[in-house]
């Protein structure tokens, strides 16, 4: 079995260099007991955080110390080589979710069509053909290669850590770090960033040392369909999740309601919205949602709130005049990216989040991870597998094939969601979680039991002392 134990750390004075790969890793392990674990420890020298040069200077500002060195990532963006091993790579995984991506390619993919089709050709040559093992071992080793390795070299030699540990393994700066510190023999732990990265964004390319992931899902992923070995597998649980433990952690709901502008009078449904780019017709599916309010197809006591994705575009204009309320979540440095993908989750952002999945009385969702986080505390789900009324599109642009990945099929398998996948389903799925919220209760119960492994607030402390652990068996 993968561990999953409580390890005491015992070591001195060593170094640890964490490459936070982006805001989310902030979030997730920088503001969580991961990272207090290891700023507490006083038999840890070093801490060196490699951050994006756009936010060298906030991230020095709110994490940097005398035992906390921020540097920026080298400078180096990813080569031709790189992209095109890298896109052939993802594309050997053998899962639905690779599947429906080289289907959605030809539709969706950017470039001209002659373009889309080398690209769709591409992928899907290499998704058959890599079914044969050494053929995805050839793309492997290829892939390998052209990543470039010295790009790194100076911060290691600079540096000279004892271990590192990358929350990502998946992006081009991932692989060129690992890469560089398996060939200067450092230790180095990895981690499995979110439920769906394996099935589909990370076929595990270099095997960091050890590897640390939320649940035992993940590691069946890493295990059955990559190969890595079960003995230097750590299940954790999800740290960003510690803080849903403590039920004081929410915003009360008085503060919430009249941060956002909602009526305490009423009920809450939220749509937690996952941008254009994810869902190509959520603007739609809004629209239904709020004309069902409207209508009164629902009881009149309820008030609908959009939440937008924090990083995705979701044609926020397009949402005025309906009956609803629009929150865009998080802090953001639009100077430095105008789609978001720099956007900041303090403490404020997050309490504010769980105070929403708290007080609602419904959260929908299309194949979101905010299924997880309303499962937490126990607040209906419907899964939405519908465009919206009037409309009906390819499968490929649809928000059904959402719902069909291999991720989110694990969630429909628990009954702890209501699918719908028309008007009607949705609001009958509406009315009777309005009417009774302990239907499915169970299901939700097992939501968090299999997505979360242990929701007892210490999955960032077990992830600082297994670093700590590891850091005390590497010899100086």
């Amino acid at each position: 079995m993968p561990q999953t134990g409580h390890i005491v750390p015992g070591h001195k004075g060593k170094t640890i260099l964490v490459s936070v790969f982006d805001s989310n890793m902030v979030r997730n392990i920088l503001r969580t007991n991961v990272f207090s674990a290891l700023v507490l420890d006083s038999a840890v020298a070093r801490i060196v955080l490699l951050v994006h040069p756009l936010k060298l200077k906030e991230y020095t500002a709110e994490f940097g110390s005398d035992k906390v060195i921020v540097e920026p990532y080298p400078s180096g963006l990813p080569s031709r080589g790189e992209l095109i091993t890298w896109f052939l790579m993802r594309h050997t995984i053998q899962t639905k979710n690779v599947r429906a991506k080289i289907d959605e390619l030809y539709i969706t993919g950017g470039g001209g069509r002659g373009a889309r089709l080398v690209k769709y050709l591409s992928a899907l040559c290499v998704f058959y053909a890599s079914k044969l093992w050494f053929i995805k071992e050839i793309i492997r080793r290829l892939t390998i290669v052209a990543h470039n390795a010295h790009t790194f070299a100076g911060i290691l030699e600079s540096h000279a850590p004892d271990l590192v540990f990358l929350p990502t393994i998946f992006a081009t700066n991932d692989i060129r770090l690992l890469k560089a510190c398996v060939r200067r023999g450092i230790p180095t732990i990895g981690m499995v960033k979110s439920w769906d990265n394996l099935l589909g964004k990370d076929p595990l390319l270099l095997w960091p040392d050890r590897l640390v992931v939320h649940n035992h899902i993940v590691a069946g992923h890493a295990m059955r369909m990559h190969g890595y070995p079960e003995s230097r597998i750590f299940v954790s649980g999800i740290p960003q999740m510690d803080v849903y433990a403590d039920p004081a952690y929410p915003l009360s709901r008085e503060e919430l309601f009249a941060s956002l502008g909602l009526d305490p009078r009423k009920r809450l449904i939220v749509y937690a919205a996952v941008g254009i780019l994810i869902s190509y017709h959520e603007v739609n599916v809004i629209r239904t949602i709020a004309d069902i309010v409207a209508e009164h197809e629902v009881p009149d006591d309820v008030q609908l709130l959009v939440r937008l994705h924090p990083a995705y575009p979701s044609d926020e204009e397009k949402l005025q005049g309906m009956l609803l309320v629009v929150s865009r979540p998080g802090k953001v440095g639009a100077e430095h990216n105008p789609l978001r993908f720099d956007f900041e989750f303090h403490e404020r952002e997050t309490r504010e989040l769980a105070a929403t999945l708290a007080h609602a009385d419904v959260i929908m969702q299309s194949g979101s991870t905010i299924a997880i986080d309303a499962a937490c505390f126990d607040t209906p789900i419907i899964s939405i597998g519908f465009d919206g009324d009037g409309f009906k599109e390819v499968w490929e642009r649809s928000a059904k094939r959402l719902l069909e990945k291999d991720h989110f099929q694990a969630i429909i398998e628990t009954s702890g969601t209501w699918t719908v996948f028309s008007h009607d389903e949705l609001v009958e799925a509406l009315n009777a979680y309005l009417t009774d919220p302990t239907r499915d209760r169970e299901g939700r119960a097992r939501i968090v039991s299999e997505q979360c492994y242990l929701l007892d607030g210490n999955a960032g402390k077990r992830i600082g002392e297994y670093i700590l652990a590891t850091l005390n068996e590497t010899p100086r």
